[in-house]
């Protein structure tokens, strides 16, 4: 999947599934695959036909229990198989808070290690409490990245929380240290379009989606890239720059499919140029 393109690479996993049935890689990878394209229904089966060839696996399992983390009651189903953390973990501690449990085993389970530890086991829970608090979760990313400051996952998710909470000079900071040890992975490319974001630079935080997009072709790197592309060129036409719009509004069109409503509306938009274009302007070919 060298091209990022996930629907080229679902079909060819599928495939391999197919014509050989004892491959738990190709069923397993087969779910990754559908997980990214938002169909967790075909991720299950393919997720749960993994598992079996490879129980204990915890990568199959991952994938089974995002798939059916729509299900939160299901999902506990499969504590039984999770005796550490990471993001099986993660995903069980989801289910809980969800389904507003009064017994939060696994909830308990990340607060206790984050507390107890010094170690990669801290880092981890610390990780997924801060995705799970959200914007209340700093605290957490901060020794996470403390304890392990070469994982750039870690590094990326403290670059967000820092966005969010309005640290931008920390997370500016945070972001060239990144920049300096990061090996361009899709968590830096969207760390990168987020800071642009922020700091008001919408050529460079599109250029970094698009980078990221590139790596990843999917519906939600498709929507970060489209809507960027739509509003700048929205704002391209209100500033009187009717042509420079054009190229931000067909790419935003082409983007995952023509029913998006990000492509939907910069179509919308296309159509308003060439009514005010095409003719007054003296084109003579549609825009």
């Amino acid at each position: 999947m060298q091209s990022g393109d996930i629907l080229e690479a679902v079909n060819s996993y599928r495939l391999l599934a197919e014509s050989q049935p004892t491959n738990w890689w190709a069923f397993y990878r087969t779910a990754w695959c559908y997980n990214h394209l938002d169909r967790p229904d075909s991720a299950e089966v393919y997720a749960e036909a993994a598992l079996n060839l490879q129980p204990g696996s915890e990568k199959c399992l991952s994938e089974l229990l995002k798939s059916l983390s729509h299900r939160p009651l299901i999902v506990l189903d499969y504590s039984y198989l999770v005796s550490g953390g990471g993001v099986c973990r993660y995903r069980l501690a989801r289910a809980e808070i969800e389904l507003e449990l009064g017994e939060r085993t696994s909830l308990d389970w990340l607060e206790a290690s984050f507390c107890s530890q010094t170690d990669s086991v801290a880092a981890d829970a610390g990780c997924w409490l801060s995705i799970i608090h959200g914007s209340s979760g700093l605290q957490y990313i901060e020794r996470s990245v403390e304890l392990m400051p070469h994982l750039e996952f870690y590094r990326s998710l403290l670059i967000g929380q820092l966005i969010r909470a309005d640290h931008l000079e920390e997370a500016v900071s945070q972001f060239k240290i990144l920049k300096e040890t990061g090996t361009g992975d899709l968590y830096f490319w969207q760390t990168a379009s987020s800071i642009y974001d922020a700091l008001g630079d919408p050529l460079g935080s599109i250029e970094a989606s698009r980078r990221a997009w590139e790596l990843r072709r999917t519906p939600s790197s498709s929507a970060d890239l489209g809507w960027k592309l739509y509003f700048h060129g929205r704002e391209l036409m209100r500033a009187g720059e009717l042509m420079n719009a054009v190229p931000c509004l067909r790419e935003s069109s082409s983007l995952w499919s023509g029913d998006s409503l990000w492509a939907v509306k910069s179509d919308s938009l296309l159509d308003l140029l060439n009514e005010f274009t095409s003719v007054s302007a003296g084109y003579a070919e549609p825009i």
